[in-house]
């Protein structure tokens, strides 16, 4: 018997795949199935960014010949639909389990030793065990105005003024809402650029698209302290804000769920494992945001999830986490995958106005970026519309080690976003269609 501690992306997808196989699985959850990503990040954040792309889209609608008068957001009837959203793949989710025949209890899980785990007053005995306890927002001030990427979420009325602390992923998708919906909003980020962990041709291309939308960026920036709204900051300034969001890291949810009962070794407050997602506790295994070692996605705790299902089952088999894709889902959207420039590498940069489909639908901001080496493939980063979506093809070349020559054969459809790669891959042949 398989015992899964956490119902998010990772725990959901293990209980999942192992039910399939066969596994008699019980999955305990001591919160909502779907975990973070499902009822307090993914999902609902993506809900919300919908509303506000929508709002802008239709703010510019004359220059399509759309005339549209009064435009106004309804924040009420906004997280109405992004509940509905949730609400909707929560209940789907549940359906999936139980028709799994997979055990949901709904109760903290506390390890006992490598084989029983308590659930609520119940104790469950097993075979092996999978972690997916995931992560929860840090709270970086003690203050009435600081609020957690979890509260953003369920904000009734839009603040006047906010201060979002931390430019990655969460900072720069709250950004973009918050503004979107008339907020003054300001970034603050201690690095010399905002999303500092990607390329610098996407970051200082996002860079000036906030800008003009009105976002006040602040880099080399550090909030010494907070009090009643007003932050002090490093420079010796001080402003005060309706509202502050930390979107600055993430604490795991690995205490109080009994790894003092077993031979595991922590990182940060992560659980290390090897390839095959096994902790140094036999039979242990660890996913998501949990395990040490891998970005903390929702597609990675997923990927995991199988990898861990098929070494309980004797299938070896080891996480490939060489072609991760990482979007951010800012206006304009982002993505990337594999390596940037470096040593030995080489890239070439294909603008998205270069395309008749960027055109048509009044997107024209962003571009492509390919990293290659002796013709292959090494990394792919994207800024513009439909990033995330552009992102798979690159995954896919990377992923395969694929060289430019076969790619550059593929016929890619006329007009689309997708096509700027077979532009990319015949600049690289030094044989540009269009340049």
């Amino acid at each position: 018997m398989l015992a899964i501690i956490g119902a998010g992306p990772g725990g959901y997808t293990a209980a999942l795949a192992a039910a399939q196989r066969g596994v008699d699985t019980t999955l305990i959850e001591k919160r909502d199935v779907g975990g973070t990503c499902l009822n307090r990040g993914c999902i609902p954040t993506k809900a919300l960014l919908s509303s506000s792309h929508l709002f802008e889209k239709i703010k510019k609608s004359e220059s399509f010949g759309i005339y549209a008068e009064n435009i106004t957001a309804d924040i009420a009837k906004i997280h109405e639909r992004k509940n509905n959203v949730v609400n909707t793949l929560r209940s789907s989710l549940e359906s999936l389990i139980k028709k799994r025949k997979i055990r949901l209890i709904k109760a903290e899980g506390k390890i006992i030793n490598p084989n029983k785990i308590l659930a609520g007053n119940e104790e469950i005995t097993c075979d092996s065990i999978i972690i997916a306890t995931g992560s929860s927002p840090l709270k970086l001030w003690n203050d009435p105005s600081v609020i957690d990427s979890d509260e953003a979420l369920t904000l009734n009325e839009i603040p006047k003024t906010m201060l979002i602390v931390g430019a990655g992923a969460v900072g720069l998708e709250f950004a973009n809402f918050f503004n979107a919906m008339g907020c003054k909003t300001t970034l603050a980020e201690t690095q010399d650029r905002i999303l500092p962990s990607a390329d610098k041709d996407i970051t200082d291309t996002l860079t000036r698209e906030l800008k003009k939308k009105g976002v006040i960026i602040k880099t080399k920036t550090q909030i010494v302290s907070v009090k009643d709204g007003e932050a002090i900051f490093s420079n010796g300034t001080a402003s005060r804000y309706d509202k502050i969001l930390s979107a600055a890291g993430r604490t795991f949810n690995n205490t109080d769920i009994g790894l003092q009962n077993l031979n595991v070794s922590l990182s940060k407050g992560r659980i290390k494992t090897n390839l095959s997602m096994e902790t140094s506790e036999k039979g242990v295994y660890a996913i998501g945001d949990a395990a040490d070692g891998f970005p903390l996605l929702a597609h990675v705790a997923s990927a995991q999830a199988i990898v861990a299902v098929k070494n309980i089952l004797g299938e070896k088999t080891e996480f490939k986490g060489d072609a991760i894709p990482s979007c951010i889902f800012s206006y304009p959207e982002t993505a990337s995958v594999g390596i940037a420039e470096g040593e030995g590498l080489q890239a070439i940069k294909i603008p998205f106005r270069s395309l008749g489909r960027s055109h048509t639908e009044g997107e024209i901001a962003g571009l492509v970026k390919i990293v290659y080496k002796d013709n292959i493939v090494k990394g792919v980063h994207i800024i513009g519309e439909r990033a995330s979506d552009l992102i798979i093809e690159g995954a896919a070349a990377v992923s395969e080690g694929m060289s430019v020559k076969t790619l550059a054969q593929i016929i890619h459809a006329h007009p689309t976003y997708a096509e700027i790669y077979q532009e990319a891959y015949h600049a690289i042949e030094g044989i540009p269609i269009h340049g």
